[in-house]
């Protein structure tokens, strides 16, 4: 029995982070064709079409992957199968994108430790969202109202938020958090201003004084608790207390 992947070619050079479509041909006994990611994981499945069939994949990281589909028949028998490499290259990411209208990308982007370090500080386009939803739900309206805002950190990668020490989970590491310090006016009257006024899931008062935080951290997750804490540091660490503003 014959099963073909006709594109791409073998060895192609495609971009990560970008829907790729696998097209090939197949036997008329062949049924169902799946998709597997270096013969483990499963990609996808479909079934064929006048011996043709076709599947599309968004992959989310570069490197050299084998691409192995599968052929089956009526029974669910596997009769077939057919094997290609293909190697993905990071997808550039233009920093100056506008994400709303006073803030680009690299402004979340920009890293003096990642630099430093030479560390990618990379976002996928899912994060790129992600940020972008920040600032639609929280900064830009803060601007608005309030004046320019500077960005202190924004998107840490995998690799800059283990290297900093980040939670693994953190909100910064999704791109849905900032740490911000606003030009006229106090941080505290920042924080202020958007739990009243934004729907989001944490303003924290970091460090410095109740009345003068040395910066704010904003977060538009998805689970929009609500939530206003102050960050303090002693000697067993940084606390975090609920309070009210």
């Amino acid at each position: 029995m014959s099963l073909k992947i006709t594109e791409p070619q073998n060895e192609a050079e495609l971009l990560a982070q970008k829907e790729i479509t696998f097209r090939g041909t197949a036997d008329s006994n062949i049924n169902k064709v799946e998709i597997y990611a270096d013969d483990r994981w499963l990609l996808g499945r479909t079934q064929t079409d006048s011996g043709k069939w076709s599947l599309s994949y968004p992959f989310n990281t570069a490197g050299h992957r084998e691409i192995v589909a599968k052929g089956f028949d009526s029974d669910n028998q596997l009769i077939a199968s057919d094997e290609i490499w293909i190697f993905l290259k990071k997808a550039p990411i233009d920093l100056t994108i506008q994400l709303t209208a006073n803030f680009q990308l690299w402004e979340f982007v920009k890293s003096g430790t990642a630099d430093r370090h030479n560390i990618d500080n990379t976002p996928t386009p899912r994060e790129i969202e992600n940020i972008q939803k920040l600032c639609k739900q929280i900064i830009q309206p803060a601007r608005d109202a309030l004046g320019p805002l500077k960005i202190t950190s924004g998107f840490r990668s995998s690799a800059l938020n283990k290297f900093v020490g980040g939670a693994s989970n953190s909100d910064h590491r999704q791109g849905y958090a900032a740490d911000i310090i606003p030009v006229n006016v106090r941080t505290k009257t920042f924080a202020a201003w958007v739990a009243k006024n934004c729907k989001f899931d944490q303003v924290i008062l970091e460090f410095g004084t109740l009345e003068n935080p040395n910066w704010i951290h904003v977060s538009a997750a998805p689970r929009n608790r609500g939530e206003v804490l102050r960050a303090t540091s002693g000697i067993n660490g940084t606390t975090y207390t609920r309070i009210t503003l």
